[in-house]
């Protein structure tokens, strides 16, 4: 995979899950987890925006799921 389709796919990935969240949801938690999952929707960084939750692995997997983010592993 060429650096050019790469950040296309980083982008393409990005624009998901932003359009995919459940802003609502998000806007209404606590200002860590929000920031995480903002973290993480930008980034794409899930064990980064793990440890930024202060949540451990199990319960931020369901707190994305919650919000409706997209995970790709």
């Amino acid at each position: 995979m060429s650096t050019d389709e790469m950040l296309e796919w980083e982008e393409e990935a990005r624009r998901l899950r932003r359009e995919k969240a459940d802003w609502n949801f998000i806007n209404s938690l606590p200002e860590r987890h929000r920031a995480a999952l903002k973290f993480y929707i930008e980034t794409g960084d899930l064990r980064l925006a793990q440890q930024l939750s202060g949540l451990d692995f199990e319960d931020f997997r369901e707190l994305l799921r919650k919000a409706k983010i997209p995970v790709v592993l």
